[in-house]
C-alpha cells in the first residue's frame, strides 16, 4: 500500500495548457543547453555538471534575491536531494523515498507519494534514512525506497506504474539511499549497506516495464561458486582465496553515476570495503577489485569497458561513490574527454573517460595515507602512516572524506570545479581483539575512525573497548589536525586552488565545521551558490569567489541548490534539512537546526523576493530529568558501554538535541519501557527497530545501566552548576 495525495483539478488544468509534459527522451537531454530553463537530471545535464546556462541572475542583481515560495516536507531527517524541474513541475524526494511533485512557480503541491517503508529498515542505515533524488524520463518518475524497492511513478498523478525489488538477498542489511540514473532505455540503481554485510552490485531495469536487464556485481562472491559474470573471475584474482566472503566485501553503489551518450558508457562509482581493515578482509593482500573504483559499463550489455581503482586494497572507508563530472578539457595541449572526481580519499582525479587512463591526480585536502599518485601506474604510493592494524594512527583525511556526497559543480566558462571540501583527520582504530567475528545483524567494519579531542590533546580514552591514544602523541610530522570546511574553486588542468572560502562557520577547528557547507550550484551568470548548516544561502562570483549576497533561510542546508525558469523568470531552489553521516546525532549550537528546529522544507528564491519566513527560535529544555538510582557493578556498565558503542552509537551520539534523541534525557516512562523499546521494537514505526536478534535481555540491561550512568553524571554536573 502507499499514500498518494493528488491535486487532480490542478493537474488537469496544467495538462490542458500543455504542462507538465515530462516527455523527456535522450535527444532532449543531449540538447539540454537549448532548454536552460529546465533542470533535467540531478546535475541538470548528462555530464552532471550542476551548472546552468541561465544568466538572468548575475553579480549585478544577485543582492536582490529573496523568498519566492516554500513547501513543508513534513520531515525531520536529512534532505540531500537536488530537485529536478521539467516544464514547470519540480520533482524531488525526501527520507524513506517519499516523492514530491510541486508547481515550480508557486510551491503548490501537486502530489506526494509515500512508499510506506517499514520503520525497521532505519536500523539498516549507517548514515540516516536519507534519499538523494529521483530520475524523470518518458512521463515517469523513478525513486529508490529505503527498503530496496525501485519504483516508477506516473509523473502526472504520482500513481505507481511498476516496482522492482532490487535486493538479491533479503537477509543482508541492504537499503537504497542513492538516486536512480538513466542510461538509454534503462534505469540503473545501486544499494547501500557496506558497513554491515553487503556485497556491492548495481542493476539495470527496463524504463517502461521494470524488467531486469542486467546486474553487475562489484566484488566477487565465494570463488568456489560460479561467477555471475566474467569480470568477477578477474576480480577474484585480486582477493585472498580465504577472504571473509560471508561478510560480503562491500563495494556498494550508493551515489555517483553519469552517462556519456556519444561513447555509450555508463560511469559508476563503487564504495568502501567490509570489513574496513584489509588484513581481516583479505589476509594475504591484493587490490580487492572493484572496491573504491570508477567503472565504465556498456549499458547495452552490462559488461565492463574499463575500470580505475582509486584505493587498491581499500582500508579507510574511502569510497569512490562521489559525484563524477564529464567535461572536455585541454590537457597537455590537446583536447581530452575527461571524467573528474574528488572522492573521499583526498585526491582530485582527471581520467580519460574513453579509456580510463589517469591524466592527473593531486590532493585537494591534506592527505597522509599516501604521498602521491604515481602518474605511470595510476596507483597511490602509500606512506605507511595509514596502516592502523597494529596501533592507532592519525590519518588524513577522515573517514568522512575530503569530499563526501555533497555535489561539486563545474563551470565551463571559468574552467573551475567548486568542491565542498572537508579538512579533518581521524584517529583510526582496530576494534578487534583476536579473531574477527562476523555478525549478520550489525556493522562488521572491524575498525573505525574517531575525531580527535582538540580541546584536550593529552586526554586518553576508549571507544568500543579499544584504546584511543592522546592526540598529542600522534601529531609529530603530520598536518594540522584542526578541522575546517572550504568552498574550494579547483583548476582541474593545473590541479591547483584558484580561490577558496573557509566555510567552517562558528565551528572553526571543530568537527561540525566540515559538515557546514552543502552542495554547490554554478551558473553562466558568473555565480556560485552554496547553502550552509548555519541556515544561510550564499552567492559568490564564480571567477573570484567574491561574496555577493547572503540569504538567511533559517533552515540548515546540505543539498545542492538548482535553478530553473517558469514564464521567463529565473528561480533558485534548494531542499533544507540537516542530517546524514555527521548531522544525524546532534544539532551543533550555531546551526539553524539547533536554533529553529529541523522541520524540512523546499525553499525557492527569485529576484525581488522578500525575507524567508522563519520559525520562532526554539527554547531548549536542557534540564536532564533525575535519572533512576542504580546499584550496578562497574563491569556491567563497562559491558554496556561496549555494547552501546557497537550497536547504538552511530545514531545516538548523546551530545544534545538532534534527529536522534540524546538518551541522557530519557523520561521516567522511557526508562521504564527501555527493554520493550530495544528488544520488542515498540517504537519501530519511528525508526527504532527491535534489537532482540543481537541483544539479550541481560545485554539490554547493561546498555541501560551505561546510559543511566551517563545521565547521572550529567545530572549531577547540572545540579552543581545551580
Amino acid at each position: 500500500m502507499h499514500r498518494c495525495s493528488c491535486y487532480v483539478l490542478f493537474i488537469i488544468v496544467l495538462t490542458a495548457c500543455g504542462q507538465p509534459t515530462t516527455d523527456v527522451d535522450l535527444q532532449r537531454l543531449i540538447a539540454a543547453d537549448r532548454e536552460p530553463g529546465n533542470w533535467f537530471t540531478a546535475g541538470r545535464d548528462l555530464q552532471q555538471t550542476y551548472h546552468s546556462p541561465l544568466t538572468q541572475i548575475h553579480p549585478g542583481n544577485a543582492g536582490e534575491l529573496g523568498f519566492a515560495w516554500q513547501l513543508e516536507t513534513d520531515t525531520v531527517n536529512g534532505l540531500e536531494a537536488t530537485p529536478i524541474v521539467i516544464d514547470g513541475v519540480l520533482y524531488t524526494s525526501g527520507p524513506w523515498g517519499v516523492v514530491y511533485a510541486v508547481d515550480a512557480s508557486n510551491g503548490t503541491e501537486l502530489w506526494r507519494y509515500n512508499p510506506e517503508v517499514a520503520g525497521k529498515y532505519g536500523r539498516r542505515t549507517c548514515c540516516d534514512i536519507v534519499n538523494r533524488g529521483v530520475a524523470v524520463r518518458r512521463g515517469k518518475v523513478y525513486v529508490g525506497a529505503l527498503d530496496g524497492r525501485l519504483i516508477a511513478l506516473d509523473a502526472k498523478t504520482g500513481e505507481p506504474v511498476w516496482e522492482a525489488d532490487t535486493v538479491v538477498d533479503p537477509e543482508r542489511m541492504l537499503t537504497i539511499t542513492g538516486a536512480p540514473y538513466i542510461a538509454k532505455d534503462m534505469v540503473v540503481i545501486g544499494n547501500s549497506g557496506a558497513e554491515f554485510n553487503a556485497r556491492g552490485y548495481f542493476t539495470a531495469y527496463d524504463l517502461d516495464t521494470g524488467a531486469l536487464r542486467w546486474r553487475f556485481f562489484t566484488v566477487p562472491g565465494d570463488p568456489s561458486l560460479p561467477f555471475e559474470h566474467e569480470e568477477l573471475e578477474t576480480a577474484a584474482k585480486t582477493w585472498d582465496p580465504n577472504s571473509l566472503w560471508e561478510v560480503g566485501g562491500g563495494g556498494t553503489v550508493w551515489d555517483g553515476m553519469a552517462y556519456d551518450a556519444e561513447l555509450n558508457l555508463l560511469y559508476v562509482g563503487t564504495g568502501n570495503a567490509t570489513p574496513y581493515l584489509r588484513k581481516f578482509r583479505s589476509p594475504s593482500g591484493g587490490d580487492n577489485l572493484y572496491l573504491a573504483s570508477i567503472l565504465a559499463i556498456n549499458p547495452d550489455t552490462g559488461r565492463l569497458a574499463w575500470h580505475y581503482q582509486t584505493v587498491p586494497g581499500e582500508n579507510w572507508d574511502y569510497a569512490a561513490t562521489q559525484k563524477m563530472i564529464l567535461a572536455d578539457l585541454e590537457v597537455d595541449g590537446r583536447p581530452r574527454k575527461v571524467l573528474m572526481q574528488a572522492p573521499k580519499n583526498g585526491f582530485f582525479y582527471v581520467l580519460d573517460r574513453e579509456t580510463g587512463a589517469l591524466l592527473s591526480a593531486k590532493p585537494f585536502v591534506p592527505v597522509n595515507w599516501a604521498s602521491h599518485v604515481d602518474p605511470d601506474t595510476g596507483r597511490p604510493v602509500e606512506t605507511g602512516q595509514g596502516e592502523y592494524f597494529d596501533e592507532p594512527k592519525l590519518i588524513f583525511p577522515s573517514q568522512i572524506g575530503g569530499h563526501n556526497w555533497q555535489p561539486m559543480a563545474f563551470n565551463p566558462a571559468t574552467g573551475l570545479v567548486y568542491i565542498p571540501a572537508m579538512e579533518a583527520p581521524m584517529i583510526f582504530l582496530n576494534l578487534v581483539r583476536g579473531e574477527f567475528k562476523y555478525n549478520p545483524k550489525r556493522m562488521n567494519v572491524g575498525g573505525v575512525g574517531v575525531f580527535p579531542d582538540l580541546d584536550n590533546p593529552d586526554k586518553k580514552s576508549r571507544f568500543a573497548g579499544a584504546r584511543v591514544p592522546a592526540l598529542s602523541g600522534l601529531t609529530a610530522g603530520q598536518p594540522d589536525p584542526s578541522m575546517h570546511g572550504f568552498l574550494r574553486a579547483w583548476d582541474p588542468v593545473k590541479q591547483a586552488v584558484a580561490w577558496e572560502i573557509d566555510t567552517s562557520g562558528p565551528w572553526e577547528g571543530e568537527f561540525p565545521a566540515i559538515w557546514n557547507g552543502g552542495g554547490v550550484l554554478t551558473t553562466a551568470g558568473n555565480l556560485v551558490i552554496q547553502g550552509y548548516a548555519t541556515g544561510e544561502l550564499k552567492v559568490y562570483t564564480a571567477d573570484t569567489g567574491k561574496l555577493l549576497h547572503t540569504i538567511v533561510v533559517g533552515s540548515s542546508i546540505m543539498a545542492a541548490p538548482m535553478t530553473y525558469t517558469v514564464d521567463g523568470e529565473q528561480y533558485i531552489a534548494v531542499m533544507a534539512g540537516y542530517g546524514g553521516a555527521v548531522g544525524l546525532g546532534f544539532f551543533p549550537a550555531g546551526s539553524a537546526a539547533n536554533k529553529y528546529g529541523n522541520s524540512g522544507r523546499i525553499v525557492a528564491f527569485r529576484l525581488g523576493g522578500g525575507p524567508v519566513p522563519k520559525r520562532p527560535p526554539l527554547v531548549h529544555d536542557d534540564v536532564i530529568p533525575k535519572p533512576p538510582e542504580q546499584d550496578v557493578a562497574r563491569k556491567t556498565k563497562g559491558q554496556g558501554a561496549f555494547l552501546f558503542a557497537i550497536n547504538c552509537a552511530r545514531c545516538h551520539q548523546n551530545n544534545g538535541p538532534g534527529v536522534i534523541p540524546d538518551l541522557r534525557y530519557m523520561s521516567a516512562a522511557t526508562h521504564e519501557a527501555f527493554n520493550a523499546i530495544v528488544l520488542e521494537g515498540t517504537r519501530a514505526e519511528r525508526g527504532m527497530a527491535a534489537f532482540a536478534d543481537v541483544l539479550t535481555e541481560e545485554q539490554a540491561d547493561a546498555i541501560h545501566a551505561h546510559l543511566i550512568g551517563l545521565a547521572q553524571r550529567a545530572w549531577k554536573k547540572q545540579q552543581a552548576a545551580r
